[in-house]
């Protein structure tokens, strides 16, 4: 891409952002901090991504051989070395054996994206660039209650993608240290390619995932519940995990969709369930709207962002599969209810365009 069109209409800034790991797989949380460093990088700036093996510095000679072996391994495995998400090849992408000052380029501004990475960037000096702390979700599943609380109150400029983030932000203190910008969607990889009312396989989609707080057996009870009713119903999981063999026969299963897969997979099917205890934003259930499915949904706080009961989802609280069915029976034998919701829903999604964020995250940058 030829980015010498934005040299002159903007400040170009270096941005380093620092993830907790690296996956080849996809991830929701990697796969918004991968679209913001394409879209960024598209606006002129120099963008850097690193990837560490430890938060903190394992020492010893074994210690060092496996961090050169792992960054070696990596490089011949995956070419390029994001498999799953195309980014701009002009964005620096670097394998590091962890977050000590010595691997961090000086920047502009540095961005953390994940509790464990705000210690670190906390401590960093001057050079490294502004300290910004990028938060998708209450991440007490990754550490005590008290680490993730901690880390909300570093003197770190805080970014939150949901209203409900931003509540916990002003409870701790945190509201003139913190703005909120929602999570965009690609319409151009997420758009409706069958019609909303020409929907005729009794079909449902749900992602699956082994992380309890996914929901994911409350989902297939769910699913099942349904079944009992409508034995013509079909169901469609996706997940980066293989096909779990306690799956029933009847349910379909793609291992690793990519998004062009994904998107089809979401236009022939009805509806989109989406079981989880907890979400940051839910952006599989965004782009599932986008898509066109009827949003069947717990109230997870994420889902708050864009899903309202009765307007243009249903709704039931967490951990509660019974509720969750009875819910995917309504819609699937209601089909004037189902395109109701799925065409409120369509509509409503598309004010989460990526390109209000990127500007709203650039400013951010650059303010003074």
């Amino acid at each position: 891409m030829d980015h010498s069109c934005f040299a002159a209409q903007t400040l170009v800034v270096k941005i380093t952002f620092i993830l907790p790991m690296y996956l080849d797989s996809p991830a929701g949380g990697f796969k918004v901090v991968y679209e913001y460093a394409n879209r960024l990088r598209a606006r002129g700036h120099a963008i850097t991504i690193l990837h560490p093996r430890n938060i903190e510095e394992r020492k010893g000679l074994i210690e060092l051989i496996k961090s050169m072996l792992w960054q070696v391994k990596l490089r011949i495995k995956h070419r390029p070395l994001i498999p799953w998400f195309q980014l701009d090849r002009s964005i620096t992408v670097r394998l590091i054996p962890d977050l000590r000052e010595r691997f961090i380029p000086d920047a502009d501004a540095i961005v953390a994206t994940a509790f464990q990475t705000a210690l670190p960037v906390s401590k960093y000096g001057s050079d490294k660039g502004r300290k910004f702390y990028l938060i998708q979700s209450w991440e007490s599943w990754h550490g005590s209650e008290d680490d993730v609380r901690a880390t909300w109150r570093l003197s770190l400029e805080k970014i939150v993608v949901s209203k409900w983030l931003y509540r916990i932000a002003q409870e701790l203190g945190q509201e003139e240290k913190t703005s909120y910008i929602p999570i965009g969607l690609d319409f151009s990889q997420f758009h409706l390619t069958r019609p909303i009312g020409g929907r005729s396989a009794l079909r449902v989609a749900m992602m699956a995932s082994p992380n309890t707080i996914k929901g994911t057996a409350d989902g297939l009870a769910a699913i099942k519940m349904a079944k009992r009713e409508i034995p013509d119903l079909q169901a469609v999981l996706f997940g980066v995990h293989p096909r779990d063999q306690g799956l029933p026969s009847w349910i379909d299963y793609v291992h690793n969709p990519t998004p062009e897969r994904l998107r089809d997979l979401f236009n022939n099917c009805r509806v989109y369930i989406h079981p989880s205890w907890i979400e940051g934003w839910g952006l599989p259930a965004a782009e599932a709207m986008a898509c066109g499915c009827a949003l069947v949904s717990t109230t997870n706080e994420g889902v708050f962002e864009f899903a309202e009961d009765g307007l243009n989802a249903l709704l039931s609280p967490i951990k509660r599969p019974d509720e969750l069915g009875r819910n995917l029976l309504r819609v699937l034998q209601d089909d004037q209810l189902r395109v109701r919701l799925a065409k409120a829903g369509h509509k409503r999604i598309q004010d989460f365009g990526w390109e209000h964020s990127v500007e709203a995250f650039e400013r951010m940058i650059n303010r003074k």
